[in-house]
């Protein structure tokens, strides 16, 4: 009895370890931050950033710190000389006048007027205008695309203006990772019409809104968490929401400017009369719609009804589950007709725990201020698997994960150990056996791991007297 004890305390000291380690992986390449205050008391463990009155600074931060290239794609630009918005056009000059190559897009039909800020040697290209296109509504930058160490992309919610940095409610994320700078330039070299940083828009071959083709790329491994990138319209971004809601097994938050798509709003109800928690946040632009009338009748629905505007575009899965996939749909676009068939707009979904319960954080004091009540706090309790593994005599990673049908568990070893293999389920069924005790050399091993069908497993690798898991992905 005391020998099992033990074992399974210096188990749990190895999942701690592992979480931590794949929690500060995650936070040393993604960066969200809030402009309205956040509540740590919601999933523990994670501190939420809310930063009042500086998300344009911080953007203006970034850009001061580029090397190479600085691409905008930004709905809407309104700056009054001297104020904070003022930085960012001061941060693109001070950039473009010490070499970097700058670009920018925006909407044709918005005043933009901190545009006339610019140095005016800076390109700059408006979206068109008429009844064949709808709005270029993207607030994205990327910087140092090609830089692998140091390339950033910025996006969320937030048009640059006064109000929507000081009083409005939006988010903002950063990551590092140049495979997703290079997806989001090449979106906005097809909006460009033209692949060459610092070059004047190539008009005759510029595409926008329905004229796009599809992006390419959609999933990329960042920190050993699985990202997914859409645009609209091109991307099947309408597909790609209703599976979002869909995915939800234990808990889903959903905050919303404009929300009118009944395609939506019935899955959400359904995942809710299926025994999801679920809480919503719509601005009061959305009532009216059949979608806001369905999602009004549900428990834990919120109205922001004040005289600034809920401008967020996200929803959060399962961040308190670890044992599902906790996840985040974040970027520009509403859920509306117009924002995946019509409009230009990007689509970020983050599968990571970590960013999930940041967004929680945030969702949570939004919902307390704005209803009067305070949200239930869901408990779910799980053993989860660490993403990757570097203590002692063993380095292990999965790799893809998440994985289709199939994915190679590799590890490094210092020295001869035996060492035994086995997969199981989240219900703790072994789902098959890689290795029983074997004698093996240092060095690198791997496994091809089948998996069955989509779900989560736990991989536990028994090298001599230590133990180490690694949880895996299916999505098929």
């Amino acid at each position: 009895m005391k020998k099992s004890t033990i074992s399974f305390v210096a188990y749990m000291l190895i999942q701690s370890f592992g979480q931590l380690n794949a929690q500060q992986n995650i936070l040393n390449k993604v960066k969200v931050y809030f402009n309205q205050p956040v509540d740590h008391n919601f999933g523990k463990g994670v501190t939420a950033i809310y930063l009042k009155d500086l998300m344009m600074d911080t953007i203006a931060a970034y850009i001061n710190r580029a090397k190479y290239t600085v691409d905008i794609a930004q709905y809407d630009y309104t700056s009054n000389s001297g104020d904070t918005l003022s930085h960012i056009a001061m941060a693109v000059n001070n950039a473009y006048a010490r070499g970097v190559k700058v670009r920018w897009i925006y909407d044709g039909s918005s005043s933009n007027s901190g545009l006339s800020e610019l140095n005016t040697s800076i390109p700059t290209e408006p979206s068109p205008t008429g009844g064949n296109y709808g709005i270029s509504h993207n607030k994205f930058v990327v910087i140092d695309e090609y830089d692998s160490l140091n390339a950033i992309v910025s996006t969320g919610s937030e048009d640059w203006s006064k109000w929507m940095d000081y009083a409005d409610y939006n988010n903002i994320v950063f990551v590092q990772s140049r495979v997703l700078a290079r997806a989001y330039t090449h979106e906005f070299n097809i909006m460009w019409g033209d692949t060459t940083h610092g070059s004047v828009a190539n008009l005759p071959s510029a595409k926008f809104g329905t004229f796009k083709p599809n992006s390419g790329t959609h999933t990329f491994t960042i920190a050993g968490s699985k990202f997914e990138l859409y645009f609209s319209p091109s991307d099947g971004v309408n597909t790609q929401v209703i599976n979002f809601i869909n995915s939800a097994n234990t808990d889903m938050y959903c905050g919303m400017y404009d929300f009118t798509q009944t395609q939506y709003s019935t899955p959400y109800v359904n995942r809710t009369n299926a025994g999801v928690y679920s809480s919503c946040i719509l601005d009061q632009y959305s009532s009216g719609s059949s979608a806001y009338t369905v999602l009004a009748g549900t428990l834990n629905f919120a109205e922001y009804t004040g005289s600034q505007i809920y401008h967020n575009k996200y929803m959060i899965v399962d961040p308190s589950n670890a044992c599902s996939d906790p996840a985040v749909f974040t970027g520009s676009m509403n859920w509306t007709a117009a924002g995946y068939d019509q409009n230009d707009e990007n689509s970020l979904i983050i599968h990571n725990d970590t960013i999930a319960k940041m967004y929680l954080q945030a969702y949570a004091k939004d919902y307390e201020v704005i209803s009067g009540s305070t949200l239930d706090t869901i408990h779910h309790s799980c053993i989860i698997g660490i993403d990757e593994v570097n203590k002692g005599n063993i380095n292990i990673t999965a790799y893809p994960n998440p994985f289709n049908n199939k994915t190679t568990i590799s590890y490094t070893l210092v020295s001869d150990e035996r060492v035994s293999i086995a997969v199981f389920d989240i219900t703790g069924r072994k789902v098959c056996t890689l290795a029983e005790n074997e004698l093996q050399s240092s060095g690198q091993h791997s496994y091809v791991f089948n998996g069955a069908e989509n779900g989560i497993y736990l991989v536990r690798i028994t090298v001599g007297n230590n133990v180490f898991t690694q949880k895996l992905v299916e999505a098929k």
